[in-house]
């Protein structure tokens, strides 16, 4: 397979650097001249015959399912001729610019501003989809904020120049044309007017404009590991803020989880390189996380010690990483032809997104990085999200198919709902052949089947995956997936000899917070009272109100990073009897805060936990098949 792929990647290599060229676009991003928090990209465009065409700048991008509207960061758009007379421009909306005598079009220039930092009006973009601009510092290059497309011409190779500070250094899941070299050997300086005659270019090609989009890049001073893992080139690059997080520390808290997933899909790679570009921000940030590309994930996270979010890290890589199996080589023709400004939505979300978190927690309980019960606990996070945060009755192919316009606040529950219905359909595959065939192996012969290359129809993926497997399982889609039928838990952990029980009442001693009664202010990094009603009775105790901040606990700091750490050494110290104090920062009638000391007694309080799982002490002989199947790793 690899060899197959590197031949297929030096034949589009090939092809594409001896495109004539009025067959691709040049685009050319000067980093060394930040003006206002903007940056200038020219574009010197493949030929184009039409007497009038439109520009455009994607309205999504793949992985993200939300809109995003890049347009809005463009400023002062011009298209000029040879001789450098502008020709007449009609912005069209917030993403296209129509362009009159578009036949005579030479050149075409603007001004982008990044995502992160801004007053531009619309949607909120999900930071590891945005763009930033730190002058002489950091730039986080999604390209689909600062390169875009002429109407139909998707399909034509995109040269990119990036004009950098020579300290500076580009971070890509990209192999570039070449690196460091200088202008005037590498630029037609006639169309460039760089004030920095030292500065050097890197030079990137890719085949069309899905394949730039589908690679960002970073650029700051190089913070960089690297891991081999089964041959390929894996690459850590960090930028954080006073070095808080290093490359190293990143690599180690994510090599365990690289190897275990290289054994997980059979101890070889689709890819031969890929790249963990991690971005540490000082930053208040509305959302954090990661955002898969086929040969790269860009990660947003908060500039803090690594050992706070280890186990976070894992997950976002685990996940993140096994998207090199899907949607790289399994996909439908909505993702292959995919319309970056009329999108037309998959129905397959359960496969992209919920088999995908599947593979990120199973991995980890086979492979002995979590326990059997952590994994549980996991999925038991799961089914409560899926049953309570979210419409448990609603069709999985709806949810996926819509998630833009009728239902974009269920798309969450692809982490939740999508995960689990990955596990029931592993029980299910493997009950079928004694624990020899689950979804890593029906992935496997899809991707076989399909490829980088080919896509599936949508309408016809179901009727695939049964006859390659049983026909049992067109049912499990009908009935789980296309239909509105909640997941019976029990019936399928059964199968595994999985004790499934849907509730169960604890008494414990707790923070007196309660799922709801609080809030998280991004901007502050505090913890805030939402609903008092909502505490339970241990909480209701302090008189604590809505709005209330918490700033301390038994006289110690709650700390604005490791908050959670904090809490949980907080929570095993917990004794009943003794005197637990909250310090908040309450706001008065006046509109004035003042810090207020509030105590209660420490009691043990009613907890409902819901979807208990635990093992059978005597699994029959097919039950303990599946099991071992579903979480050991084969021998």
């Amino acid at each position: 397979m690899k060899k197959l792929l590197l031949m297929v990647m030096a034949m589009s290599v090939g092809l594409a650097s001896h495109a004539l060229p009025d067959d691709q676009y040049v685009y050319t991003l000067d980093l060394t001249i930040v003006k206002d928090d903007k940056v200038q990209v020219v574009l010197i465009p493949p030929k184009i015959k039409e007497s009038e065409i439109t520009f455009y700048m994607p309205k999504i991008i793949p992985g993200t399912y939300s809109i995003a509207d890049y347009g809005r960061f463009i400023e002062d758009f011009k298209a000029l001729d040879k001789k450098g007379k502008e020709l007449n421009v009609e912005r069209t909306s917030d993403n296209s610019w129509k362009i009159s005598k578009a036949n005579k079009l030479s050149k075409v220039t603007y001004w982008v501003k990044d995502s992160y930092d801004n007053d531009v009006d619309g949607p909120s973009i999900f930071e590891p989809a945005g763009t930033n601009i730190e002058e002489g510092k950091n730039f986080v290059i999604n390209s689909a904020g600062f390169f875009g497309y002429f109407e139909g011409m998707t399909r034509q190779p995109f040269k990119f120049n990036v004009i950098r500070d020579s300290k500076m250094y580009g971070s890509t899941g990209l192999i570039a044309l070449s690196t460091g070299q200088s202008m005037e050997t590498s630029l037609d300086m006639s169309e460039i007017k760089t004030e920095n005659k030292e500065a050097e270019v890197d030079t990137y090609l890719t085949e069309s404009y899905d394949h730039l989009v589908d690679n960002p890049l970073m650029y700051c001073e190089p913070d960089t590991s690297i891991i081999n893992v089964a041959g390929a080139e894996v690459l850590i690059s960090s930028y954080s803020p006073g070095q808080v997080v290093k490359s190293e520390e990143v690599k180690g808290a994510i090599e365990q989880i690289l190897m275990a997933q290289k054994e997980y899909l059979g101890g070889e790679l689709p890819v031969d390189k890929y790249a963990f570009i991690c971005y540490f921000t000082e930053r208040p940030v509305r959302s954090i996380g990661a955002l898969e590309h086929s040969y790269s994930s860009l990660y947003s996270m908060r500039n803090q010690p690594i050992e706070s979010m280890i186990g976070m890290f894992n997950r976002f890589a685990a996940h993140e990483f096994f998207h090199i199996v899907t949607p790289l080589n399994i996909h439908s023709q909505e993702i292959h032809q995919f319309d970056f400004n009329e999108p037309k939505m998959s129905k397959h979300l359960w496969l992209y997104e919920g088999i995908t978190e599947f593979f990120a927690g199973n991995v980890q309980v086979k492979y002995g990085i979590i326990s059997q019960e952590e994994y549980f606990l996991a999925l038991q996070d799961k089914m409560v999200n899926a049953t309570t945060r979210f419409n448990d009755s609603l069709a999985f192919t709806d949810l996926s198919k819509y998630t833009l316009d009728k239902y974009p606040d269920q798309y969450g529950n692809v982490y939740e709902k999508g995960a689990l219905i990955g596990m029931c359909l592993d029980l299910k595959l493997r009950s079928l052949s004694e624990g020899k065939y689950g979804v890593q192996n029906m992935m496997f012969d899809l991707a076989e089947k399909f490829g980088k290359d080919q896509a599936f129809d949508d309408e016809e993926l179901f009727d695939i995956i049964a006859a390659m497997t049983y026909p049992e399982i067109r049912e499990f889609f009908t009935t789980y997936v296309e239909g509105t039928t909640p997941l019976p838990y029990a019936e399928f952990l059964e199968l595994a000899g999985v004790d499934y029980k849907y509730s169960e009442t604890r008494k414990e001693v707790n923070l007196g917070l309660t799922s709801g009664s609080y809030g998280y202010n991004p901007e502050t990094s505090r913890v805030f009272i939402a609903n008092a009603e909502g505490l339970n009775d241990f909480g209701k105790a302090f008189g604590l109100k809505n709005g209330d901040v918490l700033v301390g606990i038994n006289g110690n700091e709650i700390p604005l990073r490791g908050i959670m750490a904090f809490t949980q050494g907080v929570r095993e110290e917990m004794k009943v009897g003794d005197e637990f104090t909250y310090s908040v920062m309450r706001q008065g009638e006046d509109g004035s805060e003042s810090k207020v000391d509030l105590t209660a007694e420490v009691v043990e309080v009613d907890v409902e936990y819901y979807h208990i799982l635990s093992l059978k002490e005597e699994p029959t002989e097919s039950q303990l098949a599946v099991r071992n199947g579903w979480l050991s790793k084969d021998e």
